[in-house]
C-alpha cells in the first residue's frame, strides 16, 4: 500500500490499533483522534490527505461518523474498518474492510475485536509475519500473565504501564482494560518520559508493569524496574521479546495483558466488568459516544 498522505483514526481501543499502524509504518502515516479532524478540518485538506482509514468495531461511534462526513466534504477517500458493514459509519464511507471474528454475544471488554482491528491495521502498512509459533506464544503469554498476577498485591491503588517504541500503544490498551474491568485508575507512559515527572507521583500501593524490549539499546526499562524494586515498589518487567517478529511481539504483549486482567478478575472474584455495574456512568458513556 502507498502510505503517502494516509491517515488512520479511531477512538478507544480502535485508536490504539491505529496508533500501532503509525509505529509499524515507521511514521509514514499519521494517526489521530476523529474529533481532531472535526475541530480542525485543515488536517485533511485534499492537498495533504488522500486516504483516511477509520477504525470502529461498532461503526456507530459518533466522532468517527462526524469525521467521515468532514472528509466527504473535502473530497477525501474514506475506508471504514469495522465489524458492522451495515453500520452508519460504513454507509458514510467510500469503502469498507469488514472485521470477521467469532463474538461471544455478550457485552465485555474488547479482546478479540481489538486483536482483529490491530492485525487489520498492521496488514495495511506492512506484511504480517507468519504465525507458526502462535500456540507457543499463547502458552508463554499465559505463564507470564499467571506469574504477573501471582506477584501483584491484593490491594492496588493505580496501575502504571511503561513501554518504548511500538509496545507503547499496548500500554494504552492495558490502561483501558484496567479502567473497564476493575474501575481503577491506570496510566501509560514511555519509560524515559515517566522518569521526568510522573515518577514522583508513585505510591507504595501502585503496581508498575514495564514492557521490556532489548532491541532498543538506550531503553531505560530494565534498569528502571531493578531500581524501583530495590526501593520497595511493586514493579514487574515483562515480555522481553528479542526473538519474536513484530507481529508475534504485538500479539504476545496483547495476550499477556488480556490474560493478566482475566487472572486478576478471577482472583478478585469479579463476575462482571465494572463498566457494566455502574449503570449511570455506562449510560453517560453510551449517550456521549454513540448515535
Amino acid at each position: 500500500m502507498d502510505l503517502d498522505n494516509c491517515l488512520f483514526i479511531g477512538a478507544g481501543d480502535s485508536y490504539v490499533a491505529a496508533l500501532i499502524a503509525r509505529y509499524a509504518s515507521d511514521y509514514k502515516i499519521v494517526c489521530c483522534n476523529p474529533m481532531e479532524i472535526v475541530f480542525n478540518p485543515e488536517i485533511i485538506k485534499s492537498n495533504y490527505c488522500r486516504r483516511i482509514y477509520i477504525v470502529s468495531v461498532s461503526g456507530n461511534t459518533q466522532s468517527n461518523i462526524l469525521a467521515a462526513k468532514v472528509a466527504r466534504r473535502h473530497n477525501v477517500s474514506t475506508t471504514a474498518i469495522t465489524a458492522k458493514p451495515e453500520s452508519r459509519l460504513a454507509r458514510d464511507c467510500d469503502n469498507v474492510i469488514e472485521l470477521k471474528y467469532k463474538s461471544t454475544g455478550i457485552a465485555t471488554s474488547g479482546t478479540i475485536s481489538f486483536i482483529s482491528s490491530m492485525l487489520c491495521c498492521l496488514s495495511l502498512v506492512r506484511k504480517i509475519d507468519d504465525l507458526n509459533q502462535l500456540r507457543m506464544i499463547y502458552t508463554q503469554s499465559y505463564n507470564e500473565a499467571k506469574n504477573l498476577s501471582n506477584s501483584t498485591p491484593e490491594r492496588i491503588g493505580s496501575y502504571i504501564f511503561l513501554a518504548d517504541g511500538i509496545l507503547f500503544p499496548i500500554t494504552k490498551y492495558a490502561t483501558l482494560k484496567i479502567n473497564e474491568v476493575f474501575g481503577l485508575k491506570s496510566f501509560a507512559y514511555p519509560s524515559e518520559e515517566f522518569c521526568h515527572s510522573p515518577l514522583f507521583s508513585l505510591k507504595r500501593n501502585d503496581k508498575i508493569i514495564i514492557f521490556g524490549n532489548k532491541k532498543y539499546k538506550h531503553a531505560l526499562s530494565e534498569e528502571l524496574n531493578n531500581r524501583l524494586t530495590k526501593l520497595g515498589f511493586s514493579s514487574a518487567y515483562i515480555v522481553d521479546c528479542n526473538r519474536l517478529s513484530l507481529t508475534e511481539l504485538l500479539l504476545k504483549s496483547t495476550l499477556v495483558i488480556q490474560l493478566f486482567v482475566v487472572k486478576q478478575a478471577l482472583k478478585k472474584g469479579v463476575k462482571d466488568c465494572y463498566f457494566l455495574k455502574d449503570k449511570n456512568l455506562f449510560k453517560l458513556s453510551s449517550d456521549l459516544i454513540y448515535y
